[in-house]
């Protein structure tokens, strides 16, 4: 299994028996779309750091996922999974204050996100 085989099905199909039919896309773009945000929120205030919103949004595509088919095994982590989206919607306010009056965290968060996710799909590659 090659690397590039990992990026191949952002979006899996959800056609006949899928670990992504259910939750599928109601874990995905949920996890998506707060990612993204926390990313931006942290990232975007300072110009040194908006190359790194990237790997929010990679990270948060393709880690989504991966978590929204394990949500499919393990329905309890879909409580879990929209739980997070929801403190990272309600605290958005006290992410920007933060992610405007830091440089190095913000940018020490993303750097682990990157590990985080290279160290997933060395992971699933491995297999």
């Amino acid at each position: 299994m090659s690397v590039f085989s990992y990026f191949r099905a952002p979006f899996p199909s959800a056609q006949g028996f899928s670990a992504y039919r259910m939750p599928g896309m109601a874990v995905h773009i949920p996890l998506l779309v707060a990612g993204v945000l926390a990313g931006f929120l942290l990232c975007w205030p300072h110009s040194i750091l908006r190359p790194l919103l990237m790997v929010w949004v990679l990270a948060s595509l393709y880690l989504g996922r991966d978590l929204a088919i394990f949500c499919h095994y393990a329905p309890p982590l879909t409580l879990v999974a929209l739980a997070a989206v929801v403190t990272v919607l309600v605290k958005a306010p006290s992410l920007a204050k933060f992610g405007a009056s830091h440089v190095a965290i913000p940018a020490v968060l993303s750097i682990a996100v990157a590990a985080v996710f290279i160290a997933h799909i060395y992971r699933s590659c491995k297999r």
